[in-house]
């Protein structure tokens, strides 16, 4: 790999992985011992070097039986994969092994984020996920390191402290709110990660973890890695296909990120992704008036707070979220009495997610806009708490850890630089950029820089065609990141359009869509350049399930409830 590629935070010298004389010997070894584990499977009555070397590659693993059908083991990798003397740890993995012959080895699965789990995502769909390539992969879930069980970054002794920190955070800075006051919580969040993780904390970033995924294809002993990566997950599996080109098996990106943009300045995932969040907002309103009152609760133009030309559902939610930011609202609920502007932003962003989700958020906006009630925001709000008092710490950080060290901030590297940049993405979408911006603000105070990471190119000629989905309406990787990828890639890559609102495919699926991406994995087919699917289903329609090789639309909700959300 040319060095300009990847920057090392360390020198040239010191990011040798093995010296010549250490790989020589361990080459030498496992010549020497696969050797004689050969002649002894030769002896046991083998048919094939090959069946022996699936064994071989197979004792990497202890897999043990786990949530049922289930089965879990670990991979040890190095912390720094560019340090000789590098201590060493765990990544987590779960796996639903394949039903159907032939055999096309281990599909990796990364959920997005970043800091979502693989191995809980595989746990909750991994039985779809199975049935939607008809049995014939192992469906692995791995958890990214820093993530799940994968040496979890931790910023508290317990997780009664961390309830303590959180317990005094102020809101999300709204009109009339000091950020400073904001400002030093975040600072204070990210000073105790620092403490507790900061030795780990450079070797997030997604260039290793790609380099984790590539040890994970060796250890399975495969040639080359499969993998489905959504929303984040695209732009490791753009990092991935770059850093090992020749390795790139059948591989699906569906809910692309730029990958310039979320390698570049902070600011600039930002502009990319919220590009049409506002508009899924619209077009829900749109639907919902289209519905009627019959369907959709805040159907009512006589009670509209806002009309803009011909609609008034869009218009009034906007409206009242300004009055929530002056007059919050009760609700009768335990974990969450209230309810502010950011929390009822909160919702509508993740309803822009789901289709699904439309008709329950509509009846919750209705309860408050109409009845001034908020509870069932509230309830779309909060989850219910195992525990009140838990031992260990929740993850807290969201994206913070690989977002802040995949990127940089240089052009705002002060509070006064931050509000302008948020001031400045507000301009495209008014409701959500300043949200996730003050979100993304423990960056500004992040101390360490990734000690790889990988900005390009993406132009890398891959082994194999990768499948690249966009769907027309989705609220965070827009549908141009999907066109722009492809146009990347240079040939390598096929982009797949999806008519539908939410993020990835699965926002508002289709079996058209099921059914595209099921060919290529089972198959091999790569759809022609320019085509896609059209939209199944209308929103706040009862949806009449038809299933396609056991995989309904029930199903694919599912999995679209397991999909983390950018924060």
């Amino acid at each position: 790999m040319e060095k300009a590629e990847l920057e090392l935070g360390r020198s040239a010298t010191s990011a040798k992985i093995f010296s010549n004389r250490t790989t020589v010997g361990i080459f030498l070894a496992s010549l020497v011992l696969y050797g004689l584990y050969i002649l002894q499977s030769l002896k046991q009555g083998a048919t094939s070097p090959k069946a022996a070397l699936h064994s071989y590659q197979q004792g990497n693993f202890t897999w043990t039986t786990c949530h049922g059908n289930f089965s879990c083991s670990t991979l040890e990798v190095p912390v720094d994969y560019h340090s000789e003397n590098s201590a060493t740890f765990n990544i987590s993995l779960i796996r639903l092994k394949a039903t159907k012959e032939p055999y096309k080895g281990p599909l990796f699965i990364n959920p997005g984020g970043p800091g979502g789990s693989g191995v809980s995502f595989v746990l909750r769909v991994g039985d779809v996920l199975s049935r939607w390539v008809q049995g014939h992969y192992d469906i692995i879930g791995f958890d990214p390191r820093g993530i799940g069980e994968s040496k979890t970054i931790r910023c508290f002794n317990d997780g009664i402290e961390n309830k303590f920190f959180m317990a005094n955070r102020p809101p999300y800075v709204g009109e009339g709110e000091n950020p400073a006051n904001f400002a030093i919580v975040r600072e204070a969040l990210v000073n105790q990660c620092f403490k507790k993780s900061g030795d780990f904390l450079p070797f997030v970033s997604t260039a290793m973890v790609a380099r984790d995924l590539d040890a994970l294809r060796e250890a399975f002993g495969q040639e080359y890695t499969n993998y489905l990566g959504l929303s984040y997950s695209t732009f490791l599996g753009a990092t991935y296909m770059n850093m090992f080109p020749d390795k790139v098996g059948k591989v699906v990106l569906d809910g692309v990120l730029d990958p310039r943009a979320f390698s570049g300045e902070i600011f600039g995932p930002l502009d990319s992704t919220f590009r049409h969040t506002d508009d899924v907002v619209d077009a829900f309103g749109a639907a919902c008036e289209v519905a009627g009152p019959g369907k959709c609760a805040l159907a009512h133009p006589d009670k509209a707070l806002a009309i803009n030309g011909k609609h008034y559902v869009a218009p009034t939610i906007r409206k009242f979220l300004k009055e929530l930011a002056l007059r919050p609202i009760l609700a009768n609920s335990t974990g969450k009495p209230f309810i502010t502007e950011a929390d009822a932003t909160q919702v509508l962003f993740t309803t822009t997610y789901k289709v699904v989700m439309w008709p329950d958020t509509a009846k919750a906006f209705a309860d408050a806009i109409f009845h001034g009630d908020g509870t069932a925001l509230a309830n779309l709000l909060s989850s219910a708490e195992s525990e009140r008092c838990p031992l260990t710490e929740a993850y807290s950080l969201g994206t913070a850890p690989v977002l802040c060290i995949d990127g940089h901030h240089d052009d705002h590297n002060n509070l006064t630089a931050w509000e302008d940049g948020i001031r400045k993405a507000g301009s495209s979408s008014p409701l959500f950029a300043p949200l996730m911006g003050w979100e993304f603000l423990s960056c500004l105070y992040w101390p360490v820089k990734a000690a790889e990471r990988y900005a390009g190119p993406w132009n890398k000629k891959t082994s194999n065609k990768v499948l690249i989905v966009g769907a027309t309406g989705d609220p965070v990787t827009p549908v141009e990141n999907a066109k722009f990828l492809e146009e990347l890639m240079g040939g390598s890559g096929v982009f797949f359009q999806h008519e539908g609102w939410g993020h990835c495919s699965l926002g508002q699926p289709s079996k058209c869509t099921l059914r595209t991406i099921r060919d290529y994995f089972v198959h091999g087919l790569v759809p022609k350049k320019g085509s896609g699917c059209s939209m199944e289903t209308e929103p706040f329609e009862e949806i009449v399930e038809t299933a396609m090789d056991d995989v309904s639309f029930s199903d694919l909700h599912r999995m679209a409830d397991a999909i983390p959300f950018f924060k």
